[in-house]
Formats: C-alpha cells, structure tokens, sequence
C-alpha cells in the first residue's frame, strides 16, 4: 500500500470483491453432525444382546398389517428361493443348448485354423450374434470357456471401452494374452493368475506376447472383438493391420460379434485391413426363436410352478418384440415376477411343499374366503346342493384347509393338462403342414385368458382331423400319443383307434390312401337345366365299404379329440384357488421395467403431499403452502414464469411464501439459502440454465407435460 493510502496493483485483491454466501448449518455448533450416508453403518448392540437379524435371516416383509407370523414370511421367502433357483438352472440349461452349436462351431474353428491354409492371411471367424447386445457377452464367455479348454492358449475377450485408442488396445491384450491360469487346488479355490512381463519392452510392444508364446509353446492365440460395431473403423483396421504383421511370430485367430451384417461391418474396415484376412462367417439363431424357447420353458416347462397371466405374459412378449430386449432382460421380468407374487400374495404360502394348519394365522382363512375363485367355487357346490359343505367351509378353518390342499393339488393338474393340451394341438397343426404363423407363446395366452376352447383355431384343426386322409390320421394319432401322459383317459381311446387304423390299412389291397366321406374329393357336383334355368347340386360318390368303415373311425377320432379339447381347454381362472399358482399383476411391472422418471418428479414437486402423505403441506384449494418442500416451492412458481426468469422477481415470490408476513416464520437470511439450494437442485435436474442475454436472468428449459 502506498503512503496516500491507495492501493497498489501488487496490493489489489481480486478476491475481496468476490459476492460470498455463508451457510449456516442446520445442527446447532458443539453437537455432533449426522452421519455421511456413503460412509460404513454401525450396528449399536447392547452387551450380552445379539442383533435381531442376520445377513442370511433376512426374509419378506410381513403381511397383514404387519401381524403376520416371521415363521410364514420365512416360508414364502424360502419357497421363492427354492421355486425359482430351479427355474433358472432350467433356463441357463436350456440357454447353454441354444448355444451349443455355434460354440462348437466356433472351437472346432479354432482348433483347425493354420497359417499355411490361409495362405499367410489372420484366420477369421465373424460370429453374427444378432441385435441382442446384451447376450453377446454370456455367448463370448462360453466360447472363451472351450478355447481355453482344449486350445493350448490364451482367449482374449476385447470390448470397445477396453480399445479406445491403438495403444491401449494392445495392452489390453497383451495383459490379458499373457496371464496364465492355474488349476484349481484340492480345497476348491479361485485361479490363481501370474502376468508374465517382459522387463526391456513396453507393456504395449506384442514382442512381450511372443516371448510369452515361445516360451510357453501356446498354440493359438485367439482376439474376439465382442461388440466389433462399437470400435472406431480406422482404430480397428490399424489394429488388424499390426497384428497381420507379427502372424508369422504369433499366431493369432480373429473373431468378431457383428449385430448387424456382414456387408455393414466390411464397410466399416478399409480395403487394406480386409486383405488381411480369411476366414468363416457363423449365423446364430434368431433372438425371436431363442425367445420362443425360453418362455415355453419357463412357463410350459416341467419346472414351472408359477404360472403367469394373459395380461402380463402378452405385455412381456409385446415389450421383447417391440423395444428387442434380451433374453437376459425377459428372465429378469420372469424373475421380479416369481418375487413380486411371493413378496404380496400372503396366500403363496400355500405353494410351499410342506405346510401346516397350526402354523396358519386367521387372517389367512379370511383372505381365502374373500377370493373370488372361492366364491366361484361355493356357487358350484351349492348348484349341486352341497350346501352342508359350503357352511363348514365358511364356519370351519380346519375344513377350508384340508380342501384348499386339495385343490391346489387339483388346479395345478389342471394347468398341467391345459399344457398338455397346447402341446398336442400344436403337434396336430404341425401334421397338416399349417404355416406355424401361430407360435406355441401365442396358443399359452390365448389358453389362460380362456379364448382357446371352441376358438376358430380348434375349430378348423378338428375339420381338417374330419377330411384327412388315412396316411395323415396316422400321423396325427402319433403326434398325439407322443405328447399325451399314459395316465390319461384320452390316450386309451386313441390307441384304440389307431390299432383298428393298422388293421383296416392291413386289409386294404388299394395303393392310394384311405378317404373320408367328408373329403370334398368325394363329392361331385350335378348340373341340371330346367325350363332354361341352371339348378347346381352335390352329390357324394359312391364309396367302397373300407372308406365307409374308415369313415366311421375317423367320425370317432373326430368326437374323441372335440371332447378331450373340451375338457381340457377350461379357463384357468375358473379353477379354485388359481390366485397362489397365478400372478397376472400388470402395475408392479410396469412401475420397476417401464419406469416414467420424468412423470413422477413433475408429479413430486407439484403434488408434494401426494407422495408425503401428510395434510399439512396442502394449501389452500390445493395451491402453495410454506410448509411444503422448498424445491416444490420454487418449481411451482417456476411453471408460471415464461422461457426467460427474472431471478430477483423469483425469489420476491419465493420470500413471500416462505416467510410469511413480515417474515414472521422464516429469516430473510434463512430463506435465501433456501432459495439458493433449490434452485441449485432444479439447475441440477436440468430445468434452468443461466442465460447470455441477462446476467440477472434465467432460461427455462422443461415445460409440464411436454
């Protein structure tokens, strides 16, 4: 500072005129701060006390307002566990088969891919996985697993984020080409890895993976690019490019996930990086065929034990088809399904192997009786004037258990048959050589919601059963009785008729097949001309008696099936009690697959007290409340501003809520940080930015509803 007292440019600080906004904290000072939500929790246990629940006792949320017994919220949890472990060993068993064959293509690839017969070019191998992204790594993953298997060498998996510039792709792959798996040791522990670096060169020179091949005699090194459509084109042909000039040193195999085409992913390499190469191109199977195969296990399979309703199995196969989700995404749909029954139905007790009556609570028989299958069920028994039994059912709790026991027994063989059933008809459609235009998933919706049984899809397959030929009826007889149990009925009438078939085909000295008299090649149509008029008639031909007698048998076929569709083809929801072994809930799934993030914080902050479930931030004909959270405060007023806020106008609105009358309920010092955090929290949400135009101004950047 000068002796006239004016500051110098050396004593000038720029920061003394700086605008600075103290924050008081809202704990008084001297007591202690509440504790950061990242850091550790502590559990506080009292001496000589043990906590109530460990890590592995946790279960369900009790049910019945709460009164439900912990015994039974640990027997729903446990049979969730149990049911769906089983179903996703069958559907990972089921995925591995799928995949089966492109691995084994794709190893037996590896295994004969020599140099010589390339001619000196990169062995490559383009494994068109399909759209579905999300499987190309467990399908990589499988593929890696039997290279490294019965290739003496290294399977390296690069990704996109693992390559995004030249050098460090090549040390992803020189560190991963040169790690060297142990076997496991006698206790079962996890491999143990060992880097094997070279001291002289770079962690990205290939001369460190060519010391590693020559010393460990690897006969195949192989680079699958897992997601080649994500990769920087010149990045990539750079990178084939230096890898062809090291193949006489090391020898390298190629391959590539393409979720595209061939032709889009040549497009993408310059013509020196396609010189490179040779090799094959594997087609996996569509995702809708794999899809196809994965519901029919999961919900027709033998280890099915929750079924799912017309209305959410259409909204899950609409969703994979619509938005090409994977198969990954459908099994975890499955799985928030089996948990979402267990977790609200109290009643999926019931769905545990053993249960006993003691262990029940009164709450349960009440919420049986108030099914609506139940009350079904009582109408039935009184129309058959049981009306003794419909009495103890409604009086009696031990009565109503020892029924629903039986029939959850009886309304699982009946979804059973129901499956059964699909599987027969899709068989017979099969047998006429109908265009299968009509999946097996499509049959499972319409059979649940009830729309199978006399459909046009029964009707026309039991017409075509009438007019078929005595070649076709076997066929269909033994696509029948392949898919039908030797329990049932319908099977004994079948084979009944198929053995009287063999024995009128034994006896028929004819070459030509047998044909029914419904066949509408034996009818004839009669022109007669009366009085200048044309009169049209049909006539049948005169049939021989083996076609009459085949006739006959085939008018037999034809009542056995419609029966046997019939009977089987019920609505399941008719059946008591189809709520424990069905869920069909629509809303918890949408809600957690089909999240609207932005809907719900428009609705948070315009209706705070829809979500807080308190009367006290309701204002006056449901408008602005001072007791309401500041940031809905601010966005309130913030929608009935225009594309330009004026900040200073803002907070002028904001202070006169929030303060009150002569700022009687809150401090003009206390408001302003107020309004400084929730602006700050709608700038953060992407609502306000500041403007260029206006220093004191702000741009408005979402609109309610658009």
């Amino acid at each position: 500072m000068s002796i006239k007292g004016e500051l110098s440019k050396e004593d000038h600080d720029y920061g003394d005129h700086k605008a600075c906004h103290l924050f008081v904290p809202e704990t008084p000072i001297g007591t202690s701060e509440p504790r950061s939500s990242k850091r550790r929790k502590l559990t506080k246990t009292a001496p000589g006390r043990t906590p109530s629940k460990s890590a592995g006792e946790l279960t369900f949320q009790l049910l019945f307002g709460g009164k439900e017994k912990p015994e039974l919220a640990r027997h729903r949890y446990e049979t969730y566990k149990k049911l769906w472990t089983q179903q996703e060993r069958s559907i990972e068993s089921l995925l591995a088969r799928i995949n089966a064959k492109i691995v084994d293509s794709a190893a037996k690839f590896v295994d004969h891919a020599a140099i010589e017969e390339y001619n000196g070019k990169l062995p490559t191998g383009l494994i068109v996985a399909g759209p579905d992204i999300a499987s190309h790594g467990s399908l990589f993953e499988q593929i890696a697993a039997r290279i490294r298997g019965e290739c003496n060498g290294p399977a390296i998996i690069i990704t996109a984020g693992e390559a995004p510039n030249l050098k460090t792709a090549l040390k992803n792959i020189i560190k991963k080409g040169t790690i060297r798996s142990h076997a496991l040791d006698d206790e079962g522990g996890e491999k143990e890895y060992t880097l094997q670096k070279a001291a002289r060169n770079p962690n990205y020179d290939l001369q460190v993976l060519h010391d590693h091949v020559r010393k460990h005699k690897v006969r195949k090194v192989v680079i699958a690019f897992q997601d080649s459509e994500a990769f920087d084109g010149s990045l990539l042909a750079d990178l084939i490019t230096l890898l062809s000039s090291w193949l006489n040193r090391i020898p390298f195999v190629l391959m590539f996930g393409i979720a595209t085409s061939e032709e889009i992913f040549h497009d993408k390499l310059s013509r020196a990086a396609i010189r490179c190469m040779r090799g094959e191109m594997f087609d996996v199977d569509r995702i809708e065929e794999c899809l196809e195969q994965v519901f029919n296990q999961a919900l027709m399979g033998p280890e099915t034990a929750l079924w799912l309703g017309p209305k959410l199995s259409s909204m899950l196969l609409q969703r994979q088809r619509d938005d090409v989700q994977s198969i990954q995404a459908f099994v975890k749909s499955l799985k928030y399904a089996y948990m979402s029954h267990f977790y609200a139905n109290p009643l999926s007790v019931f769905m545990a192997d053993e249960i006993e009556f003691g262990l029940l609570q009164p709450e349960h028989f009440e919420a049986l009786r108030n099914l609506s299958s139940f009350r079904s069920y009582a109408e039935e028994l009184l129309h058959d004037r049981k009306s003794d039994l419909v009495r103890s059912l409604l009086d009696d709790d031990e009565v109503l258990f020892a029924a629903m026991i039986r029939q959850v027994h009886l309304c699982r063989q009946k979804m059973l048959q129901l499956l059964e059933t699909l599987a027969v008809i899709n068989s017979i459609r099969s047998c006429f050589g109908i265009r299968n235009d009509l999946s097996r998933s499509d049959l499972y919706i319409q059979a649940v919601a009830g729309e199978l049984n006399g459909s046009v899809i029964v009707r026309d397959l039991l017409l075509l059963v009438r007019k078929a030929s005595s070649d076709t009826i076997t066929r269909v007889l033994d696509a029948a009785i392949s898919h039908l149990t030797s329990t049932a009925p319908v099977v004994e009438e079948l084979c009944k008729s198929k053995q009287e078939l063999v024995k009128l085909l034994e006896s028929s000295k004819r070459d030509r097949p047998l044909r029914s008299e419904h066949n509408i090649r034996n009818e004839t149509i009669r022109t007669t001309i009366i009085a200048q008029k044309v009169e049209l008639s049909k006539h049948k031909s005169s049939l021989s008696g083996q076609d009459v007698a085949y006739s006959r048998l085939v008018d037999r076929i034809h009542s056995t099936l419609e029966s046997y569709f019939s009977e089987t083809l019920s609505c399941p929801g008719d059946h008591f009690p189809h709520e424990i072994l069905s869920y069909d809930h629509k809303s918890p799934y949408k809600e957690v697959f089909t999240p609207k993030p932005r809907l719900a914080i428009e609705r948070s902050l315009s209706t705070p007290y829809d979500y807080l479930g308190c009367n006290c931030c309701i204002g006056e004909e449901g408008g602005l409340s001072s007791t309401q959270p500041t940031t809905a405060i601010l966005y309130q007023l913030y929608l009935e501003t225009g594309s330009l806020i004026n900040v200073s106008d803002l907070w002028s609105a904001f202070y006169a809520i929030v303060g009150g009358e002569d700022g009687e309920d809150c401090s003009e010092r206390e408001a302003m940080v107020l309004f400084y955090r929730a602006l700050a929290e709608l700038k953060y949400m992407g609502m306000v930015k500041y403007s260029r135009k206006k220093t004191d101004h702000l741009m408005k950047l979402a609109w309610k509803g658009l």
